[in-house]
């Protein structure tokens, strides 16, 4: 593979005026700078973007943090970041954080040593502090899925609390009164400070308006998949408490749900209904269809990104002016089968 001194030779230029036409930085005779332009052409020379990024500052990239690569959620969010890559023709630099504080801290700075004009960054496990850190010192970093106190201008995030509301109100509105909820469990605190909470704290809200005590006995936490999802109830069905309904804190957990009662003989949804969040594809393919709160997560990616990008001074193609841009997103039910209405 050409690289820059292989240009410079063919062309009979030094490598500094290659650098400069490569990069755009400085006049180059008329000449020389179609000797150059030919040698590229010749040699299939492809110049390195990083290497331009540390001239210019810029390296037509976009990048993103994430919490699981495997995870559909996080499929719908890189499709909405991605889709507003293509159209800035920037690439897309994708990392994983894994839900820890240090891999999450090892991710974001490995996109700001790759000088990405402009990062969107899903962080859990990072605390306060440590995100307003990041949001200080790169002024083109956008939260997504949190909101920081004093920067929501940079976040875009959904009302969680909000979504938890919904979900057991949905139910109660549909006869239901022992209403389970099977949540996420982790070994670092810091994942409990937002969406597992604030859904919890909307499944009360919404308990307590119809006067039912929250009960402690219902409620089961486990890992945030379909695995998960599984052994919290298998842990509910063996406690032999009651309920008519079980509220997933994801469409995951609730697909694990859902294949552990249909293994103890109970149907969904004449037995036991069952309702999720995030409207994943999966949720349009279980039997039956999961009802769920639509988490709009691929509309989310789309506004971090081109807010992301107009903090880096960058115009949509095609246009003068940055159209207002929705950061806080509200959730709504996606109603299928696997709710029943009690009489």
């Amino acid at each position: 593979m050409a690289n820059i001194k292989d240009v410079a030779k063919l062309a009979g230029v030094s490598i500094s005026t290659v650098s400069r036409v490569v990069n755009n930085t400085a006049g180059v005779a008329r000449s020389k700078k179609e000797a150059v332009v030919r040698a590229m052409s010749e040699l299939d020379y492809k110049p390195n973007s990083f290497a331009k990024a540390l001239v210019s500052n810029k390296s037509d990239t976009l990048g993103l943090v994430v919490g699981d690569l495997g995870d559909p959620f996080f499929s719908l969010l890189m499709r909405g970041v991605e889709k507003v890559a293509s159209h800035y023709n920037k690439q897309l630099l994708v990392s994983s954080g894994h839900h820890d504080p240090e891999r999450e801290k090892e991710a974001i700075l490995s996109l700001i040593d790759r000088r990405c004009d402009a990062i969107v960054v899903h962080s859990k496990a990072l605390s306060d502090y440590q995100v307003m850190e990041l949001l200080e010192s790169q002024t083109s970093s956008v939260i997504i899925n949190r909101s920081i106190q004093g920067f929501e201008a940079r976040c875009i995030y959904l009302d969680n609390r909000k979504a938890g509301e919904m979900a057991t109100r949905y139910l109660l509105e549909h006869g239901h009164r022992h209403i389970a909820f099977i949540s996420r469990s982790s070994e670092n605190k810091h994942l409990e400070l937002e969406d597992t909470r604030d859904r919890y704290q909307g499944y009360q809200e919404a308990l307590l308006a119809h006067s039912i005590f929250p009960d402690t006995g219902l409620l089961s936490k486990n890992q945030p998949d379909e695995q998960g999802g599984y052994n919290a109830t298998i842990e509910l069905l063996n406690r032999k408490v009651e309920f008519t309904a079980i509220f997933a804190y994801n469409d995951a957990m609730a697909a694990g749900c859902m294949m552990a009662l249909r293994e103890r003989k109970v149907q969904v949804p004449n037995d036991v209904s069952v309702m999720g969040v995030d409207d994943v594809l999966l949720a349009h393919f279980l039997n039956p269809g999961l009802t769920t709160v639509r988490y709009p997560i691929e509309a989310m990616g789309t506004a971090a990104a081109s807010l992301a990008l107009a903090l880096a001074g960058e115009h949509e193609p095609g246009k003068q002016e940055q159209p207002k841009l929705v950061r806080e997103f509200i959730p709504e039910i996606k109603i299928r089968e696997s709710v029943r209405y009690l009489k």
